[in-house]
C-alpha cells in the first residue's frame, strides 16, 4: 500500500523559535512593548504570523498599533531569515531515505506561504516535494483541512494512507479533520502532552521513527 507524508515546516523540520523571537521582540520595542525570553515564544507559535503577534503583544494595545506589529515583523523576518534557523537533526537523512522509498512528501505551514516556500528554498533544496504550502489570503490556515485536502488530491491517496507530521495541537488536529495519521514529534515547541491529548497516533523521540511506522 502506497504511502505519503505531510510534514508541517516550524518546530518539525527546522528549529526557527530564536529567529522568531528575535524579530518579535525588536517589533514589540519598536512599539514600546514589553519583549519576552526565547522559550516564551513556544507558546505564542503555531498559527501563523498575525496570532503570533496577536499573542505577544499586551491586551490592553488597540489593533491599529498590532496591524502595524504585524507588518513591521514580516519586514523584518525576512530581513533576518535565515540567522539561526536550521535542520532539526535527522531530519536531512529522514528525507534522503523518504525519497529513496519513493514515498512522496509535502509540507503545510501555517507560516506565510512566502517565508515557507524561502525556507525549504534554504534549507531543502535537494528534496522534492510535491507541494509546498504556507498561509495564504483566501484560504483557511490549520486546523482547517482544506490545504491538506488540496495536496491528498495531489498526492492522489486517500487520506488514511497519508501521515501529518506535526508538534503542536493544531497539527494533530489538522490530520483529525482530514482523516489523516496524526503523528507528533518530541523535539518541536509543544510538549508531548499537548500531542496525545489532541490525537497523535504515536510520537516520534528521534525523525527516522517514522520510517517504522511506514513500514507497518
Amino acid at each position: 500500500m502506497k504511502k505519503a507524508v505531510i510534514f508541517d515546516l516550524d518546530g518539525t523540520l527546522i528549529d526557527s523559535l530564536e529567529d522568531i523571537a528575535i524579530n518579535a521582540n525588536i517589533t514589540l520595542q519598536k512599539l514600546g512593548c514589553p519583549t519576552h525570553p526565547i522559550a516564551n515564544y513556544k507558546n505564542f507559535v503555531g498559527d501563523g504570523a498575525k496570532v503570533l503577534i496577536e499573542n505577544a503583544m499586551p491586551k490592553y494595545i488597540a489593533q491599529k498599533y498590532r496591524d502595524q506589529g504585524l507588518l513591521l515583523f514580516k519586514e523584518l523576518y525576512e530581513e533576518n531569515l535565515h540567522s539561526h534557523t536550521k535542520l532539526y537533526d535527522g531530519i536531512q537523512l529522514l528525507l534522503q531515505e523518504l525519497k529513496s522509498l519513493n514515498i512522496p512528501c509535502a509540507i503545510l505551514s501555517n507560516k506565510p506561504d512566502k517565508f515557507t516556500k524561502l525556507y525549504v528554498e534554504r534549507l531543502l533544496s535537494e528534496i522534492s516535494f510535491i507541494d509546498v504550502v504556507g498561509q495564504k489570503d483566501g484560504v483557511p490556515k490549520k486546523p482547517n483541512p482544506i490545504a491538506a485536502l488540496d495536496i491528498a488530491k495531489k498526492l492522489q491517496l486517500d487520506t488514511k494512507d497519508i501521515y501529518f507530521v506535526g508538534d503542536t495541537a493544531t497539527d494533530m488536529k489538522t490530520a483529525k479533520n482530514a482523516h489523516m495519521r496524526a503523528v507528533g514529534v518530541s523535539w518541536g515547541f509543544r510538549g508531548v502532552y499537548e500531542l496525545r491529548d489532541n490525537g497523535a497516533e504515536f510520537i516520534l523521540n528521534k525523525p527516522n521513527d517514522l520510517l517504522n511506522h511506514l513500514s507497518i
